[in-house]
């Protein structure tokens, strides 16, 4: 069985690559890509992925209010931020919303992999 991940991402061309790099595995398959806060809050909670990685910035809100939104609706999902945000600050909001895990978007193909199968 799949592992199920999602993501939230508001740049189409980075959700795209990211989604690929998943689908192309045989330990992950992507079920949902999220432009924003509101459409991930509408659909996450009806899907129950395994892990969503969230991008910080995003339209509408913060990836970290849409983490600290959902986990307690999806309390065994895992959320990773995604992000080019590496600074203390970010990263400490992140986890205390309900992030397990931070990522900076310079990431390759191969550390996404090696990520999620940490999470």
């Amino acid at each position: 069985m799949n592992v199920t991940v999602a993501i939230v991402e508001d740049d189409s061309a980075t959700r795209e690559i990211i989604a690929d790099w998943i689908n192309e595995t045989s330990k992950f398959r992507c079920v949902g890509m999220y432009e924003n806060v509101a459409s991930a809050l509408a659909a996450l909670p009806g899907k129950s992925p395994d892990v969503v990685l969230v991008d910080i910035n995003l339209p509408d809100s913060t990836g970290i209010e849409c983490v600290r939104r959902l986990k307690p609706q999806l309390p065994q999902t895992q959320f990773v931020m995604v992000t080019v945000y590496g600074d203390s600050n970010h990263v400490f909001a992140a986890l205390v919303a309900g992030a397990c895990g931070y990522l900076l978007k310079r990431l390759t193909r191969a550390s996404l992999v090696e990520a999620l199968e940490e999470v």
